[in-house]
């Protein structure tokens, strides 16, 4: 799913130029970059981008912000699709909050948290919408998507060490949640032990791994029952991993207070 905007005939602080998810990103070719800042993140699948001739590699879970103007260029890699969310944005507060971020040319992030993956599916449908006063809620977002990144960036240094453990997680939880998963497939994927592996993981997500993965699986949940209306509600439940669909239903009431279907009505 993919959304454009027309640049505001007022000058904005901050404004969407597109914005989207579950992308099925074909090859790109800029020589002289993009006119917007551009945020691009792995969901599955893998990408390489090359600036200044340098390659840089885009697994699950991983993500890059590009200064405007910069040449680059990227393409999926592997056999299976690439798909990708992504956030053009531009404004008069660029600049300055590129700064903050200590942003060069580019700013990759090699682990992103829960909260930044989440946060273009949960602001799509808020960005489709041209209304002013839209536009000034925008703005506003687009902000908290910046102290997300600054707050991610921060975390990441601090959790470095645990990487070892969290990232193999994430990792596999990404490429594996339609798959049955238990703390002992996982530890076996990390090398350490389910109590050490839940404690680290804890600590730096405030949620063990199996929680995090109910979590993804009704984030994907919520994306395929946006851009699937044919799907059946057993088949979303089968496509995330929960082959008892009444198990499934009683699961995405808990993280958002109503039914697939009926959260597919009122899309």
């Amino acid at each position: 799913m993919r959304i454009a905007f027309n640049k505001p005939v007022e000058t904005m602080p901050l404004y969407c130029d597109s914005v989207g998810y579950d992308w099925d990103q074909p090859p790109i070719h800029r020589l002289n970059g993009y006119y917007a800042y551009h945020w691009l993140q792995t969901q599955s699948g893998s990408g390489v981008i090359t600036i200044d001739h340098q390659s840089i590699s885009l697994e699950p879970q991983q993500g890059i912000l590009l200064r405007s103007r910069v040449a680059h260029e990227y393409h999926p890699t592997g056999g299976s699709p690439w798909k990708v969310s992504f956030l053009t944005f531009n404004g008069t507060l660029c600049r300055s909050l590129a700064d903050f971020l200590k942003l060069g040319d580019y700013l990759v992030i090699n682990q992103v948290s829960p909260e930044l993956t989440t946060f273009i599916p949960e602001v799509l449908n808020e960005f489709n919408n041209s209304h002013p006063i839209a536009l000034l809620d925008q703005s506003v977002q687009i902000y908290k998507f910046i102290m997300l990144l600054k707050q991610n960036n921060l975390l990441n240094n601090h959790r470095y060490q645990d990487s070892a453990i969290t990232t193999p997680i994430l990792k596999y939880i990404a490429n594996h949640y339609a798959e049955p998963i238990s703390n002992e497939k996982l530890a076996k994927v990390t090398s350490y032990s389910v109590t050490y592996q839940n404690r680290v993981f804890k600590r730096l997500y405030t949620m063990t791994p199996l929680e995090y993965l109910t979590d993804y699986r009704m984030r994907k949940a919520k994306e395929l029952l946006l851009t699937n209306p044919t799907l059946e509600i057993r088949e979303v439940a089968a496509k995330v991993g929960f082959h008892n669909p009444s198990h499934f239903i009683d699961q995405f009431k808990k993280f958002y207070r109503t039914t697939p279907s009926h959260f597919r009505k009122f899309i």
